[in-house]
C-alpha cells in the first residue's frame, strides 16, 4: 500500500507542477489506493468525425443499464450472461466482468490500473477497448446491459451483416458495456467508449466504439488477448486521442471483429517433433540436427503457440552449438541457413486459416516474432503495422489476400533476431562492413500467391553507432551473401533507417567500416562521368564525320554507323541515369524502364561489334582476290534488321519471363533474379566469336603480307590495314573482357572504365584521324571555306552591296 501511495503522490506532484488546475488529495478508505484527486474536469474535446449518439448503442441509467460502483480500481459483480454461452476464440463463457479501468474479463475481475502488454500466454482472456487508469468517483458513468429482443438486436443484425456480408447473420443476444465520460485518474481529461458483444449460437462478434478521447500520460492498451490470439489497436498513449477517428470497417471510431473463430480448428500434436528430455538436459549438436530434420518434414501441421515457443527456445539457445567446430566457412553458413529455415517453418505452423483476422506474438530472449493472418471475411482496409521492440514492417497483406489464388487468405510472419549481430558468421562478405541493425526476417507462410502488391517497408532501429561519413545499405541474405538488389534505403536519421524492398527474405542494415573506400568509389564515379562525357563528344564528332563522307564506302559502312549510334545512345542514357540517381529524383518504374532500354542498347552495340568484326574478316579475305571478283556479301538493309532485332528479341523475352528483373538500385538488371545472364550470355558469346574472328584476320593478313610483291606502296597499305584491324580488336573486344576481372582490382576497374567510355574516341582516331579519305575531305572543306571567306571576296561583297 505504501508503494501505491508513493506512486500516486509522485503522479500528483507532477500534475500539480504541470497543470494549471488546483489539485489536492484526500484519503478514502473505499479506494484501493486510498486517494482521490480533486480536479475540475472540462468537457472532453471531440476527436474524429463520428457522432456518439449515432455510433454508440443505447446506454445509461435512463436506458435501463446497471451501473458499476463509483469507486477507483473496482469491477462489477460477476454478470451472468442471458445467452446460453458466449464463444470467444474457441472458449465458451457464461459470465463476464465489467472492470472500471476499461476492460472486460470472463473468469475473474481485473482491477489492475497499469495495463500489461498483450501476450497470448494461455492463461487469460481480456477485451480491452481502453485499458488505462480511470476514476469514476467524481463523474462519469460505467454501465452495462443485455438484450434478447427488441430494436437493439435488429441494429446489431444490420451492423454485422454490413461488416461481414458472407455470414447471413441474425443476432439473438447483445451485451453492451459503456464507459461514458469517465475521467482519467488524477489527470485532466475524460474518455468515452463502448464494447458490444453479439452472438447467435456458436457465432460471436464484437464491436468497439470510440467517442471523444482526451490525451493522457497514463499507460494504455487497446485491443484483445485470448489464449492463442491477440490483437492490438494501440499500446501507446501518444495517439490515444485519435482512437475516435480509427477503424477497421471504414466507420470512424468503430472496430468490428468476428471472435468465435478458432473453435473449429484443432492443434496437431507435437510428438513428432518433440525434444527429448535427454536433449533438454544435455543438448548436443546431434540433438539439434535431429530437431532440424523433424522441423524440415513439417507440411500442413498446425501447432500451438506453446509448442512453437518451446522449439524456438531450444533452437535459439543451441544455435551457437551448431557453429562449434566449424572451421569451414561453407559449413558455418549452411548451419546458419538451417536455423533460419527452421524458424520460418515453425512460424508457419501458427497459421490456422482464420475467417477474419488473427495475430500471435512470441517474445524470447533472442527472438521476437509476430504472425498475422487475414481471412475472406476480414473487413479491414489494411492491417496494423507489424512491430517488435526495435523494428517495424508495413505490408499490404489485405491486397495480397485478394489475389484470385489466395481467395481472401494470407498470412505474414515477422521475426527480429537479437543474436545475429556477430559479423564473423558472414566474414566472407562483410569483413569491411558492420551490421547497423538487428537481423529481421519476413515471410508469407502458407500463402499460395506470394507476389507483393507493393513494396514492403522495414523501419530498422540502429544498434551500432551511426557513422555520418559512411553509407548505410539495405541488404538481404541470399544463402551465402548479402545482396542489395530489390532493397532501397528511402529514409535515415541518427536512430532509424527505412528500407523499401520488393520481396521478402532476411534483411539487415549494414555500413562500410572503411569510409575512405567509399570516398574512392565516389571519386571513381566522378571520373567515370567525365570520361563518359568525353567519349560522347567524340562519338558525335565521328557521326558528323561519317555524315560528311556518306558517299565514300571506304570510310563508312552500315555496321560502323549503327555501332556508333548504339554506343552514343547507350552511354548518354547511362550518364543520364547516374545523374538522376545522384539527385534521387528517379522513380522506381522509370528506373526499371531505363534499365530495359540500356539492356537493349548495349546488346545492340555488341551485335554491331560482331557484325563489324565479320565484315573486317570478309574485307581481309578480299585482299587476296582481284577487285573484279570481290563481292559485298552483306546487304545493309538486312544488316540493320539483324543488328537490332536480335537485341530486341533477347530483351523482349527477358521482360516477359522475368518482368521484375529490371530496376536494381543502380537502374540495371537485378542480380538476384538471374536476369544478368540475358546480358552476360550474348556478350560472352560475341566476345568469344570476335576473338576467333580477329585471330583469323591476323593469320590471313600475316599470310597475305608474306606473299605480297615488293611494291612498297602495296605493302605499306596492307600493313596499315593490319594495324587498323588490331586497333579495332582492342576497341571492340578487349575492354569488355576486362569487365569479368575488375571485382578484385581497382587498377583494372579504372582501365576498364577508361577503355569502355572511350570507344568513341578510338573509333574517331582510327576511322577519321588516320583515314586518308577523311583527311582529304576535310582539306577540301577547309579549302572551300578559306576561299569563301578570303579578304578579297569579303571586300568585293561589301563594295557591291554599297
Amino acid at each position: 500500500m505504501a508503494n501505491s501511495q508513493n506512486e500516486v503522490l509522485g503522479t500528483l506532484k507532477e500534475v500539480s507542477l504541470s497543470h494549471p488546475h488546483p489539485v489536492s488529495w484526500i484519503p478514502l478508505n473505499s479506494s484501493p489506493r486510498g486517494l482521490v484527486c480533486n480536479i475540475t474536469h472540462s468537457e472532453p474535446t471531440p476527436k474524429g468525425s463520428n457522432d456518439v449518439q449515432d455510433l454508440f448503442y443505447p446506454h445509461g441509467r435512463e436506458k435501463g443499464d446497471k451501473v458499476n460502483p463509483e469507486a477507483d480500481d473496482v469491477s462489477s459483480p460477476a454478470i451472468k450472461l442471458n445467452s446460453s454461452s458466449f464463444s470467444f476464440f474457441g472458449h465458451t463463457y457464461s459470465q463476464i466482468y465489467v472492470n472500471n479501468n476499461g476492460d472486460l474479463t470472463f473468469k475473474l475481475a481485473l482491477t489492475a490500473y497499469v495495463p500489461k502488454p498483450f501476450v497470448a500466454d494461455g492463461t487469460t482472456s481480456i477485451i480491452a477497448p481502453l485499458w488505462t487508469d480511470l476514476d469514476n468517483r467524481k463523474e462519469g458513468v460505467i454501465s452495462h446491459n443485455q438484450y434478447s429482443e427488441g430494436s437493439v438486436l435488429l441494429r446489431a443484425t444490420q451492423d454485422i451483416n454490413q461488416y461481414f456480408p458472407k455470414v447471413n447473420f441474425t443476432a439473438s443476444w447483445v451485451f453492451v458495456a459503456t464507459w461514458d465520460g469517465v475521467p482519467y485518474f488524477c489527470q485532466q481529461g475524460k474518455a468515452s467508449f463502448q464494447v458490444v458483444l453479439i452472438s447467435r449460437g456458436t457465432l460471436s462478434f464484437m464491436l468497439i466504439n470510440y467517442g471523444p478521447i482526451d490525451p493522457t500520460t497514463h499507460k494504455v492498451q487497446a485491443g484483445y488477448v485470448t489464449f492463442k490470439h491477440s490483437f492490438e489497436i494501440t499500446s501507446t498513449n501518444s495517439n490515444v486521442s485519435e482512437l475516435s477517428s480509427t477503424s477497421n470497417v471504414n466507420v470512424p471510431g468503430r472496430w468490428a471483429f468476428w471472435i468465435n473463430q478458432g473453435s473449429s480448428y484443432t492443434t496437431t500434436s507435437d510428438l513428432n517433433i518433440k525434444v527429448s528430455e535427454a536433449c533438454k538436459a544435455n543438448a548436443s549438436q546431434e540433438c539439434t540436427k535431429t530437431l532440424l530434420s523433424k522441423i524440415d518434414n513439417i507440411t500442413t501441421e498446425v501447432l500451438s503457440k506453446e509448442v512453437v515457443e518451446d522449439k524456438l527456445k531450444f533452437l535459439t539457445t543451441q544455435q551457437n552449438s551448431l557453429l562449434v567446430g566449424k572451421t569451414n566457412q561453407d559449413e558455418l553458413i549452411s548451419s546458419f541457413n538451417n536455423v533460419l529455415r527452421a524458424t520460418d517453418k515453425l512460424m508457419s505452423t501458427l497459421v490456422k486459416k482464420v475467417e477474419t483476422i488473427s495475430s500471435v506474438s512470441i517474445s524470447l530472449e533472442t527472438l521476437e516474432a509476430r504472425v498475422t493472418e487475414v481471412g475472406p471475411s476480414c473487413s479491414m482496409m489494411e492491417i496494423p503495422q507489424l512491430h517488435t521492440s526495435e523494428n517495424k514492417m508495413d505490408i499490404d497483406l489485405i491486397g495480397i489476400s485478394k489475389s484470385e489464388m489466395n481467395q481472401g487468405h494470407a498470412a505474414v510472419a515477422f521475426m527480429s533476431y537479437t543474436n545475429m549481430s556477430n559479423s564473423s558468421l558472414f566474414s566472407t562478405t562483410i569483413s569491411t562492413m558492420k551490421l547497423l541493425s538487428t537481423v529481421v526476417s519476413a515471410t508469407l507462410p502458407r500463402t499460395r500467391n506470394t507476389s507483393l502488391t507493393k513494396p514492403v517497408n522495414f523501419t530498422l532501429k540502429h544498434t551500432a553507432e551511426f557513422n555520418l561519413s559512411g553509407t548505410p545499405s539495405c541488404v538481404y541474405w541470399k544463402e551465402t551473401d548479402w545482396v542489395t538488389d530489390g532493397c532501397t534505403l528511402i529514409e535515415t536519421n541518427s536512430t532509424h533507417s527505412v528500407c523499401s524492398c520488393d520481396h521478402l527474405s532476411t534483411f539487415a542494415l549494414i555500413m562500410q567500416t572503411k569510409p575512405s573506400e567509399f570516398q574512392n568509389d565516389h571519386r571513381l564515379d566522378e571520373f567515370s562521368m567525365v570520361a563518359e562525357t568525353l567519349g560522347l563528344v567524340f562519338l558525335v564528332l565521328t557521326l558528323l564525320t561519317f555524315a560528311l563522307c556518306r558517299k565514300n564506302p571506304r570510310v563508312i559502312n552500315t555496321a560502323r554507323i549503327q555501332l556508333c549510334i548504339s554506343l552514343l545512345f547507350a552511354h548518354f542514357l547511362f550518364l543520364l541515369t547516374q545523374i538522376l540517381l545522384k539527385s534521387k529524383s528517379l522513380l522506381k518504374l522509370a528506373c526499371a524502364v531505363m534499365a530495359g532500354v540500356l539492356h537493349f542498347l548495349f546488346l545492340s552495340a555488341f551485335v554491331w561489334m560482331f557484325i563489324e568484326a565479320l565484315m573486317l574478316f570478309i574485307a581481309v579475305k578480299n585482299l587476296s582476290r582481284p577487285k573484279s571478283k570481290q563481292r559485298n556479301f552483306l546487304n545493309w538493309k538486312l544488316l540493320t534488321v539483324v543488328g537490332y532485332m536480335i537485341a530486341l528479341f533477347v530483351v523482349g523475352v527477358s521482360a516477359a519471363v522475368v518482368p521484375e528483373g529490371y530496376g536494381s538500385e543502380q537502374c540495371w538488371l537485378k542480380q538476384d533474379k538471374d536476369l544478368k545472364w540475358s546480358f552476360l550470355g550474348p556478350v560472352s558469346f560475341i566476345l568469344a566469336s570476335n576473338t576467333i574472328l580477329f585471330s583469323l584476320i591476323a593469320f590471313s593478313l600475316g599470310y597475305s603480307l608474306a606473299h605480297l610483291n615488293s611494291q612498297v606502296s602495296q605493302i605499306k597499305q596492307n600493313r596499315t590495314v593490319f594495324f587498323k584491324t588490331m586497333a579495332q580488336f582492342v576497341i571492340l573486344g578487349c575492354p569488355w573482357i576486362l569487365g569479368f576481372f575488375t571485382a578484385d582490382s581497382k587498377a583494372l576497374e579504372i582501365i576498364f572504365v577508361i577503355l569502355i567510355s572511350q570507344q568513341g574516341t578510338f573509333i574517331f582516331i582510327v576511322h577519321c584521324v588516320l583515314s586518308n579519305e577523311v583527311k582529304q575531305k576535310y582539306r577540301n572543306l577547309l579549302g572551300g571555306l578559306q576561299v569563301n571567306f578570303s579578304p578579297t571576296i569579303i571586300t568585293e561583297t561589301s563594295t557591291t552591296q554599297g
